[in-house]
């Protein structure tokens, strides 16, 4: 009888690590209207399409710029003269983010995507079993990327309903939090706030930040600050309550306010700006921890960015007029996209997060779920009730208590696909959900609405007005 041979102790741990409960998209192919149009819509990752076309138009211009050089090592072609994005993206933060002190390639490293970045910094910063701190709700491959290969434990807090966790109310539960898992024997290493938020559409305020970094610092720990989402911003006719603009904390006076800048890192990138998450590249920014750069640069020299990607960006990043050009035509149909998902949600009283970034909402389909109810049925299997309703009429949006949101009922939807995938995305929602159709895409809307709180964000309930019409509330057909 052959045995085989063990995996290492390290591996075993991790199989032994609990599976959470998942709602995997169904396999695709995914829809595509000329290649799958039987295929499922995913509105699950947050990928932008709105200008697509103009990226692949750039992209498909004849190539001068392919050398040699693209084809060998990377080790290689770094040493060399050509462009790379370990100067261009640098240069990309600075001309956008204004950083107080510029970024460079010797202050910053480069790699493979965020998440890649993200986990070989938490390793760097963790050993195993010591604790990366998040308020919820959070993007849950944050427990990815903090488990492997750190094998460090994401801690997370639970606030009140009535705490709005991008607020500074929520400092002080981080700070029990952190007090509680050190008497458990987690040791907190470092902060972790995504800004703009995921899932949270929203800006965080520089006070909140503020507060974050001067928490970090009273306790010796580190704050990650991931601003990936730092030029998708945009303003519409819906915004958030409190309406903030994005800073990256790289524009702080951190001394002046008694912060130690070694202990605050950025990860930023442009691929989400442009709608290209595919193309794996990202930048980690530690401009007063040059030890912390030194170890982690050489982590990426066998998982290295591809020369191809490097390659399309490093033409895009030197024309600058075209970078400022798409940066601001992707703010425009960024909020026009968000307008439109809105007023559907609007027509349908749904309630759902104000938009002031990124390419999501947090949506409430509890009036919808309620419809699929049976007796006894548990928060859980609410859910999979809807996440089977969504995948029987080929769409499908993942639901928010994969990301810790205190609210059972809510499904994150991204509202970024072009805008005859996104219409009928919407279609097969209320298909399966049971509700009527909302006049897409056009009608008027009642501007006298009321904001009103829902758990830690604010969301909107508004009536749309169609031809007298009042609003049809969920799967109420006679509305």
């Amino acid at each position: 009888m052959s045995y085989s041979p063990p995996l290492s102790g390290r591996a075993q741990k991790r199989l032994a690590y609990p599976a959470p409960h998942a709602y995997a998209p169904p396999p695709g192919p995914f829809y595509d209207p000329e290649l799958y149009p039987e295929g499922t819509i995913n509105l699950s990752i947050a990928e932008n399409s709105l200008l697509s076309d103009r990226l692949i138009e750039h992209f498909s211009r004849p190539i001068t710029t392919l050398h040699t050089q693209h084809l060998r090592y990377r080790a290689t072609l770094i040493k060399t003269d050509l462009p790379t994005v370990e100067d261009l993206l640098p240069q990309y933060i600075n001309d956008h983010f204004h950083p107080r002190v510029p970024v460079t390639r010797e202050t910053s490293v480069t790699g493979p995507g965020i998440g890649a970045l993200l986990a070989q910094l938490v390793w760097a910063l963790a050993g195993e079993g010591d604790g990366v701190l998040m308020s919820v709700p959070f993007y849950d491959d944050y427990v990815r990327d903090i488990t492997h290969p750190a094998m460090a434990t994401l801690v997370r807090i639970d606030i009140p309903p009535n705490i709005h966790s991008l607020s500074e109310d929520v400092m002080p539960y981080l700070e029990a939090k952190l007090l509680d898992s050190e008497r458990l024997g987690i040791k907190i290493k470092a902060l972790l706030l995504p800004n703009p938020h995921n899932p949270l559409p929203q800006v965080v305020s520089k006070d909140v930040v503020k507060a974050y970094a001067q928490l970090a610092q009273k306790y010796n720990i580190h704050l990650i600050v991931d601003e990936v989402y730092g030029l998708s911003t945009f303003q519409s006719a819906y915004p958030p309550a409190i309406n903030e603009k994005f800073e990256s904390v790289l524009t702080y006076d951190l001394p002046s306010m008694g912060i130690d800048p070694s202990r605050v890192h950025v990860l930023a990138g442009p691929t989400k700006d442009f709608g290209a998450s595919g193309l794996k590249l990202g930048l980690l920014i530690s401009p007063a921890n040059p030890a912390l750069l030194n170890l982690i640069r050489p982590l990426f020299l066998a998982t290295p960015i591809s020369s191809v990607s490097d390659v399309l960006f490093t033409r895009v990043l030197q024309d600058r007029p075209f970078v400022e050009r798409f940066l601001a035509d992707n703010r425009a149909a960024l909020a026009d996209a968000y307008e439109f998902a809105a007023e559907w949600l609007m027509f349908h009283n749904l309630e759902f997060t104000r938009a002031n970034a990124a390419v999501y909402v947090v949506v409430d389909f509890a009036p919808c779920l309620a419809r699929l109810a049976r007796p006894g049925d548990c928060p859980i299997d609410l859910l999979d009730r809807g996440v089977a309703a969504l995948i029987r009429e080929k769409v499908f949006m993942k639901p928010t208590n994969l990301m810790a949101d205190p609210i059972p009922t809510r499904f994150r939807l991204i509202f970024t696909q072009r805008r005859d995938i996104m219409t009928l995305a919407l279609r097969r929602i209320e298909k399966a959900f049971g509700m009527g159709e909302a006049p897409l895409p056009n009608f008027s809307l009642d501007k006298v609405g009321k904001t009103c709180a829902m758990g830690d964000v604010n969301i909107i309930k508004k009536k749309a007005i169609l031809n007298g019409r009042t609003p049809e509330v969920c799967g109420n057909s006679n509305a």
